[in-house]
């Protein structure tokens, strides 16, 4: 109904201040805020709450009781539940579903009135989205619109079902800010455990961009089969960023399972390795005079006549790629390494750390670059003890090696300890002559002063020099 106009407002403002004794009024609206300020101000204001899912359903079950339906407890939950709170929608449910059912009132009956599905159905999409699982989201859908069920009501839940799952991820006590049943929380916490917060938010971004177009008299099937196809088959996507981060995220969680598990990883050369590191084979000492231990002219090192030669002391390679890790090794792993940095350490170190570049591996020392006028970045960088400690450690998991991280400035020469650079500068300086001003002479006078030029190659005249 229309409110009241603000004549007609004022014409009633004069009753309410001076209403018949035998007279009560009560206005009721579901927007106040339009009511004139003089009559609000003169009415006691009554808000009404939507009616929890538990309580109308024992409501609704104190009704079936009079009228003799035969019910089923999880049939007069879901009624509740897709009555959003209303008392008078959830009556008119009822009474659809008992007529329908003949007086029965079972959970596939009100599923097959309402034209809902089943908890099933959002687990079913959960484990197809996570594991990429396009011909079972097809499945699925072919298997809902067998059944009857309503495709837009079907993809508004299913909004409303990720909703909760993504409330599970980030609020321990979602059963204190949601009016939901404890199955149906368990059914949340399933789904969180499969899907990371990224697909989450991917997915309820693309389900309501399916339900736009819905709105907008699109074929139901279509629109919801195309949606699906998007989130189990990002690639599809290729021109959404949402939808290249998730495969993005989907091959950082795939690399780091099988490096943990010691699969094999195929190498940017295309040969496959173990990721687990494998004991060398034992390896000839090297016939260097430098580095044998010798006792003068014709000495022996220590075992040679026992028959058995002592092994030499060598770096035993535990890099994926079965050696010392190396500048290219830095290379391939540097983008796992920065989002490492973003997912367990937050944004503020992410951004920090994208200022740096990987420049190389000397020895066992991965050496990170930041340019020469970021003063402020390195200083954060080198003081953070924390990244420091987390970038040693993911570092090394990623190059399957134990490795030390060092940030330097872009100007500071390879191998330099610090203070030995500016020395080394300020010494390279001294080094150059410095001209004494008084030894200075001046140029000798050039022909081509600028009015030689005038007369020379333009044909000018001098007509008056003052």
């Amino acid at each position: 109904a229309h409110m009241l106009t603000k004549a007609a407002g004022n014409a009633l403002l004069k009753t309410l201040e001076e209403p018949p004794d035998h007279v009560h009024f009560v206005l009721a609206t579901t927007e106040p805020y339009k009511l004139l300020d003089t009559i609000r101000s003169r009415s006691q204001r009554f808000d009404f709450h939507p009616v929890g899912a538990e309580t109308l359903a024992q409501y609704l079950r104190t009704i079936c009781e009079a009228e003799k339906y035969e019910t089923a407890p999880d049939a007069l939950l879901a009624v509740a539940r897709h009555a959003a709170g209303s008392v008078r929608d959830s009556l008119s449910l009822l009474e659809q579903v008992a007529a329908l059912g003949g007086g029965q009132i079972e959970d596939s009956g009100v599923r097959r009135a309402l034209g809902l599905a089943g908890r099933d159905a959002y687990l079913s999409l959960s484990d197809s989205i996570s594991g990429g699982d396009a011909a079972r989201a097809l499945s699925l859908v072919s298997e809902l619109a067998a059944d009857g069920v309503d495709l837009r009501m079907f993809l508004s839940d299913a909004i409303g079902f990720f909703r909760g799952v993504f409330l599970t991820r980030y609020a321990p006590n979602v059963s204190e800010i949601v009016d939901e049943p404890g199955d149906v929380l368990d059914d949340w916490k399933r789904a969180a455990d499969l899907l990371s917060p990224a697909e989450i938010l991917r997915t309820i971004d693309v389900m309501s961009e399916g339900l736009i177009k819905l709105r907008e008299g699109r074929e139901e099937r279509l629109m919801l089969e195309l949606a699906l196809l998007k989130l189990t088959r990002p690639e599809v996507a290729s021109s959404d960023p949402a939808a290249l981060a998730g495969r993005l995220d989907k091959l950082e969680q795939k690399l780091n399972r099988m490096t943990a598990g010691g699969t094999p990883v195929a190498d940017p050369g295309g040969r496959e390795t173990a990721s687990a590191p494998a004991p060398p084979p034992a390896a000839k000492v090297p016939a260097n005079p430098r580095t044998e231990p010798s006792e003068g002219d014709g000495a022996e090192p220590d075992g040679a006549g026992s028959g058995e030669a002592e092994p030499a002391k060598v770096l035993e390679p535990t890099g994926p790629t079965g050696a010392i890790p190396t500048s290219a090794d830095l290379e391939r792993v540097w983008p796992q390494l920065v989002a490492g940095v973003r997912n367990d350490l937050g944004a503020r170190r992410e951004a920090m750390l994208r200022e740096a570049m990987p420049s190389g591996v000397e020895g066992s020392t991965v050496v990170l670059v930041v340019p020469g006028h970021l003063d402020f970045h390195l200083e954060q960088l080198t003081g953070d003890a924390g990244l420091d400690s987390y970038l040693t450690e993911k570092a090394g998991q990623l190059l399957g090696a134990p490795v030390r991280v060092e940030f330097r400035s872009a100007g500071e020469p390879a191998g330099s300890s610090g203070p030995a650079a500016p020395e080394a500068a300020a010494e390279e300086e001294a080094e150059q002559e410095i001209p004494d001003k008084d030894r200075l002479e001046e140029a000798p006078a050039s022909g081509d002063d600028p009015l030689s030029l005038l007369e020379s190659e333009l044909g000018a005249q001098v007509v008056d020099e003052s």
